[in-house]
């Protein structure tokens, strides 16, 4: 169907050939069983020489000679042993078929399951390997739509795949044919119908499948709207914008709904069109049938009264069929949208691309562990460069601080370093490799970051920790939590670190959640840390604290403090000022006191609010 969807499909080829085949049995029961009725009808009431031996059906001269070699080995009458003989073999074949249905649809619920969780999984595989500046651009609600509601839609699709692709056209065609063997006049009444409600069904489902992708895409959009009036739902209302966001997801929701009506209407003809057509297709049946009936004599009357209902029977089924078969369009048809859909974001190929290398190197202390080389970072567009022009050398067991104003650039020259970015122009060096040479995981594994907004999972204090190092015991934990100045309230709970947190760590100030992080990542025992502008909600004693308490608990470690104070810098053994993406200091506290005037008036216009 679509090309990376259709990569899951054959992981599960062998269910997807197996359970139609079983269908297809059960099909087979099913078409047989109106002829073994008609054949029981015909041989329990007359002479079986007289009304079946004559017969000119071979379909029904066969089934009567195989119910005749089984009724032979009963004594008694032998139109009520036929009778009995027919019955138990309908009743078979109906357990066979209920048999082979039950396996099917077990078939088809675990398949569509497993394939429907392995879509979700390679979404969300791929949607974490993006960055954020992708994610951004395909838009987060629209990730999370597809994530669910689409995938949900490929499921149903397998699900129903399963159940009748096979088994819907073998019915409608075996009908078709059994029809026009036992009556070829009644046979092209079923020839004409079954394609005039195909032709029916296809131009319906035609035109709702464009309106469907539609659907899906102002369903998109419904999605943004809310999810953006539930983050900024404290500022609507601070400014009295109720009234017209309210106004305006209604529009947005009228939209979606003229759509889903239009949908709901085509749809909708599909099964009162097809019961007329079936409705007129019996009149004639009978018609045609019952007239000759009240011709002809009392056993060829019986014949063909019960060749009436045989067919009217087999209409029945064609009837059912062709219901289940509206219903197999449209749920295929949804599942070819949301499959191009989902496709759309399993085809996006990330910037960051993984090496396959596993380098692994152990330096010593006063080793160069992180170098820019005249780093860049540009843009597609041609705008001003985020970063130009980056140098510098950081030696293990040494910091690094990053200081400057909103919009210089700190944050984006972190994300070089764990490559959530890559330079346009020049080199980034980790243990004096390239480090787009090094694999992500292992390179991230020896790097512990505390990101600029503090991110707690929902679970608890437990869970969040191990998060940076599974195998971490609680002792490791309870000594992260002393050193980054969260133990003394996480004590406090009697539950300790089970205690739980809500969605985004609701439930903890922001100072408590920054002390969280920053302990999270010291569980890591990392050769590097990364604090991200950490501490900003954490009071000037308490940050000192932390960061005394790192260098001393945490030896040889390697620390890059990005902070707009100086006060959370000045003791790192270089120190860069970043201006609009450029470096315009670098060098410790004393000498950029001397050399940089930025620095200077900042650490002055600091020290005086503080003094205050």
């Amino acid at each position: 169907m679509i090309q990376k969807v259709s990569d899951t499909y054959k992981k599960h080829w062998a269910e997807f050939i197996f359970g139609p085949t079983l269908k297809m049995i059960e099909a087979i029961f099913d078409l047989l069983i109106p002829l073994f009725m008609k054949t029981v009808i015909e041989m329990s009431t007359f002479d079986n020489v007289s009304a079946i031996d004559k017969e000119s059906n071979p379909i029904i001269l066969w089934i009567s000679r195989f119910i005749k070699v089984f009724g032979t080995w009963i004594e008694g009458d032998p139109n009520l042993n036929y009778a009995l003989i027919g019955g138990v073999m309908i009743l078979i074949m109906g357990v066979l078929g209920f048999i082979t249905t039950m396996v099917t649809q077990y078939i088809a619920a675990r398949t569509a399951v497993a394939v429907g969780t392995s879509v979700r999984d390679s979404l969300y595989e791929k949607i974490l390997s993006l960055s954020k500046k992708e994610r951004e651009q395909v838009g987060n609600n629209r990730l999370l739509t597809i994530l669910n509601a689409d995938s949900y839609q490929v499921q149903q699709g397998v699900l129903i795949f399963i159940r009748l692709i096979v088994r819907a056209p073998f019915i409608i065609i075996g009908a078709l044919v059994i029809s026009l063997i036992l009556n070829w006049e009644i046979g092209l009444i079923f020839l004409c119908i079954i394609p005039l409600i195909l032709l029916v069904v296809f131009l319906i489902m035609g035109k709702s499948s464009k309106e469907y992708l539609s659907i899906q895409n102002k369903l998109d959009t419904l999605s943004n709207k809310t999810s953006d009036s539930l983050d900024g739902a404290k500022v609507i209302r601070a400014f009295n914008r109720e009234e017209y966001e309210n106004d305006n997801f209604s529009k947005s929701t009228a939209d979606y709904e003229k759509n889903a009506v239009k949908v709901g209407k085509l749809n909708a003809l599909i099964n009162p069109l097809t019961f007329a057509i079936i409705a007129l297709a019996t009149t004639f049946v009978i018609l045609f049938g019952g007239l000759p009936i009240f011709k002809a004599d009392s056993e060829v009357a019986l014949t063909f009264s019960s060749t009436v209902i045989t067919e009217v029977a087999y209409l029945a089924q064609i009837f059912t069929t062709l219901v289940q078969l509206t219903n197999v369009v449209m749920v295929l048809t949804k599942a070819k949208v949301s499959s191009k859909r989902v496709d759309s974001i399993l085809s996006i190929q990330p910037k960051i691309r993984e090496s396959s290398s596993a380098i692994t190197k152990e330096i010593k202390a006063g080793d160069e562990i992180l170098s820019f080389h005249h780093v860049c970072l540009g843009y597609k567009d041609g705008g001003n460069n985020a970063l130009t022009d980056i140098g510098f050398t950081l030696k293990k067991g040494e910091s690094l601080g990053i200081i400057g104003g909103t919009g210089s650039g700190k944050s984006t020259l972190i994300n070089l370093v764990e490559r959530f970015l890559d330079a346009t122009e020049g080199t980034v060096d980790y243990k004096g490799e390239d480090i787009k040479n090094y694999r992500l995981s292992s390179l991230r594994k020896e790097i512990g970051l505390v990101p600029q907004k503090s991110v707690l999972f929902k679970g608890t204090l437990r869970s969040n920790l191990l998060m940076s190092n599974p195998n971490a015991d609680e002792r490791t934990m309870t000594q992260a939590l002393k050193n980054a100045m969260a133990y003394e309230f996480v004590s406090k709970y009697d539950d300790y670190l089970d205690h739980e947190v809500e969605e985004g760590g609701k439930n903890f100030s922001g100072g408590q959640r920054q002390r969280l992080c920053i302990a999270r990542a010291l569980v890591k025992n990392p050769e590097m840390i990364i604090l991200d502008d950490s501490t900003s909600a954490l009071d000037l004693l308490t940050d000192k604290t932390v960061r005394d308490n790192i260098h001393t608990q945490y030896k040889g470690i390697t620390k890059i403090i990005v902070s707009q104070r100086v006060s959370t810098v000045k003791d790192c053994d270089i120190i860069l000022v970043l201006d609009s993406g450029k470096i315009i200091g670098k060098g410790n506290h004393d000498s950029l006191m001397n050399t940089c005037k930025a620095y200077q008036e900042t650490y002055e216009s600091q020290t005086k609010k503080e003094v205050r």
